[in-house]
């Protein structure tokens, strides 16, 4: 079948060289041990040689071919064979399909390669041969939902779509943690890569599960790739937000009668959430796009949370640390954009913010990796004030600095924080009035404190 497919498609590019431009496969999609092959590389070099020059009308003519390719046409099968293709098409109107059956046949044959060549290798990486596998699956779509679109097509049904946006109260994608942020960004959307970052026991973590409770509770699943935290650690971080428990009280197994009461509503609570965490030890990139692949299959509404960037680990071998994490980076990004989700990922932060006088963490210091401020489309720094300055008469806050936004633009979002149960809450318009003027009044009274 297939090769009365390549012998169909390349009749009907001899026919109609203009087909070449609506070509995606490559000379390594026909099969090695025919002459189709080098067809295809003859045909793909007169196209590209040939077929600006004024003095050619066809470069496909067997005329032309021959002069330009003399002894080397008979390898080919000669001008007879070329003839035979060309009356081997049924019809042109099939050329697309001609090309997803030779896309099809090349898949298996390298999926059969692949397979051989690591049972003849001895050691089986039973892992690695299934990514293989699935990305030479992917390639079954590449050429024909991919490349340039019509801009009617792309704005199809669009009106409808902003008429869900306007019933939905401004939130398109996924809701965050943040009602404020929300009102900025208008939730995690798909296929975009947001980057959590500060300094160790900021609240990153905290963070992050308040922002995945809100997303599972707006109907979307959540995966949780967890690298620093064990499964059971990040589900308790869930039951202290939901509860309000301290997760002191948690961890030394203290709770009250009242305390007992709320941890059963949390739980009643998370029964329903559609949250998965996954804590595998020394998880790969690799590893991650597989399990995403699988739980897209499965879950349409998709969001990934990875706890965090710096800790993942690759299959592919890297001198330097800095450029695992580049590469961890662009993979998250890629990622979002081939399964058509958000995905949010912590970043940890370098210690040259707590150099300066404004402490507050900035792009350039994102640790090992200058790549996330390119790869990240929306980029959120926590910084508390009371983690730097004990003393200051205003506590349990936390500010959300979106230093970029590709979108949505850039600004300052405070929240209160509680660090013993990590729950993060929204501020009124007069919880936020009372904070400015505490500020205020401490600032005026401590002159010289211009770092706070």
């Amino acid at each position: 079948m297939s090769l009365e497919a390549e012998q169909a498609a390349l009749g009907a590019m001899l026919q109609k060289p203009e087909l070449m431009d609506e070509c995606y496969l490559t000379t390594e999609d026909f099969d090695p041990n025919g002459l189709n092959r080098s067809v295809m590389e003859a045909l793909s070099w007169a196209y590209e040689h040939l077929s600006n020059r004024p003095d050619v009308k066809n470069p496909f003519d067997p005329l032309v071919l021959a002069t330009h390719w003399g002894k080397g046409l008979e390898q080919i099968g000669g001008n007879s064979y070329l003839m035979r293709l060309r009356e081997s098409v049924p019809t042109l109107s099939n050329f697309d399909q001609y090309q997803k059956i030779i896309r099809q046949a090349s898949i298996q044959r390298r999926a059969s390669v692949a397979l051989q060549e690591a049972l003849a290798a001895g050691e089986v990486d039973l892992s690695f041969v299934k990514d293989q596998m699935e990305r030479l699956q992917d390639l079954q779509s590449q050429g024909i939902t991919d490349g340039m679109q019509w801009i009617p097509d792309i704005l199809d049904g669009h009106h409808k779509e902003i008429m869900a946006r306007g019933s939905r109260s401004g939130i398109t994608g996924a809701k965050t943690a943040s009602d404020d942020l929300n009102e900025m960004g208008g939730g995690h959307q798909k296929k975009d890569l947001t980057i959590v970052a500060a300094r160790p026991s900021i609240g990153k973590t905290a963070y992050i599960v308040n922002d995945s409770k809100s997303t599972a509770m707006a109907g979307y699943t959540v995966g949780f790739f967890s690298a620093e935290m064990s499964s059971k650690d990040v589900a308790e971080r869930y039951i202290c937000d939901i509860s309000g428990i301290d997760s002191r009280k948690v961890q030394k197994g203290r709770l009250t009668e009242n305390d007992w009461d709320n941890y059963s509503k949390a739980l009643d609570i998370l029964d329903q959430l559609p949250i998965y965490i996954d804590d595998t030890p020394g998880m790969t990139i690799e590893y991650i796009w597989r399990q995403t692949k699988a739980m897209k299959k499965k879950h349409s509404n998709l969001i990934i949370y990875i706890d965090y960037l710096q800790l993942i680990e690759t299959e592919k071998k890297f001198s330097q640390n800095a450029d695992r994490v580049n590469y961890v980076s662009k993979q998250l990004k890629q990622m979002a954009r081939t399964f058509d989700i958000p995905v949010v990922a912590i970043s940890s932060v370098g210690r040259k913010c707590e150099e300066r006088n404004d402490k507050r963490p900035m792009m350039s210091d994102l640790r090992e990796s200058g790549n996330i401020e390119f790869d990240a489309d929306v980029i959120i720094f926590l910084y508390r004030d009371d983690y730097y300055y004990p003393d200051i008469p205003w506590k349990g806050f936390i500010e959300l600095i979106v230093a970029k936004g590709r979108k949505i633009g850039t600004g300052i979002i405070t929240m209160a924080f509680n660090r013993k149960n990590g729950r993060f809450t929204d501020l009124t318009k007069e919880d936020k009035e009372k904070l400015a003027e505490k500020v205020r009044e401490y600032e005026q009274s401590k002159p010289r404190n211009k770092g706070r």
